[in-house]
């Protein structure tokens, strides 16, 4: 495993973090203090939970409360509805019930998608920079790529960015990542391995995308997709082992957020981080990504 410092706090994190909410089959907090151990085996010391799940919370507490607290980085994600508004309370009390079933002692980073970030009442605001102020939580961040997310990055209450980013990334999405790193901001990356691929449509009878070996639906066969059909032709390497691989060579991003509910799929993950992608393979990425940009301009 490779670290690397999550922005000026001081802490290294690894290459890849996990993100961790409610999965099929995971529903005792044994599950999750298993996955958790597998985690920290192969090196990851970067967790993020999503609140709403006791027994995840529990499960994974258990297992961090074996380290040193100082040697994770963790973070609590809150989650928004159009519905409704996120006030203080609803923040107050879901930080209070995350850190008595972790037993964490603070968070490191407090997160919020799109929705919740909508939806923040004045008070919110307030209370979130209180709690920054507190040491609760030592840094406030924002997940997605939408226009909110835009306004956030222009916004000091705001320390860290959890966006996209595979090898299909568009401008806009490359354009995001400048500015969150002009502003100051500490970058992750999720969702690395692109659910399709630009490519032409599949022919009549052709099988359609299946799953792989994390659940990520993927187009079959990755020959027939145009200019990405290295991506099964390389020795050594899977499909996911070289979307992974990209995302960890851009240098804005302090860790790679993945999503894994198996002890086999994580180790795999894990030595990946110790792989350097292969010169000809960067060069046909960047080749593909230019020559779908151009054949979209033509369309």
């Amino acid at each position: 495993m490779r670290y690397r410092p999550f922005g000026a706090t001081g802490k290294a994190v690894s290459a890849i973090s996990l993100l961790l909410r409610e999965a099929p089959n995971m529903n005792s907090p044994a599950a999750w203090r298993a996955l958790a151990f597998s985690a920290m085996e192969n090196g990851v010391n970067s967790f993020e939970l999503t609140a709403g799940s006791d027994v995840l919370a529990m499960g994974v507490g258990e297992a961090l409360s074996a380290v040193e607290r100082r040697l994770i980085f963790l973070g609590w994600r809150l989650r928004g509805t159009v519905a409704g508004k996120m006030t203080a309370r609803d923040i107050a009390e879901s930080v209070r019930g995350g850190l008595q079933r972790t037993r964490a002692g603070y968070l490191d980073v407090l997160m919020m998608d799109e929705a919740a970030v909508e939806t923040l009442t004045p008070d919110a605001r307030t209370y979130l920079a209180d709690l920054k102020n507190s040491g609760v939580c030592l840094q406030i961040g924002v997940v997605g790529d939408g226009p909110v997310i835009d306004d956030c990055i222009s916004n000091d209450l705001f320390d860290v960015l959890v966006t996209p980013f595979s090898l299909v990334s568009d401008w806009q999405a490359r354009r995001r990542i400048r500015d969150a790193s002009a502003a100051n901001m500490t970058l992750l990356a999720c969702d690395p391995f692109p659910t399709s691929l630009p490519g032409p449509a599949r022919a009549e009878g052709e099988r359609a995308p299946r799953r792989g070996l994390l659940g990520i639906r993927r187009p079959e066969p990755l020959a027939a997709m145009g200019g990405y059909g290295f991506l099964q032709d390389t020795a050594g390497w899977t499909n996911e082992d070289i979307c992974l691989a990209y995302a960890l060579t851009e240098p804005a991003f302090a860790t790679v957020q993945v999503e894994a509910w198996r002890a086999d799929a994580v180790e795999r993950l894990a030595a990946v981080c110790d792989k350097d992608l292969p010169t000809s393979v960067s060069a046909q990425i960047e080749m593909a990504r230019f020559g779908q940009v151009a054949a979209e301009r033509r369309a």
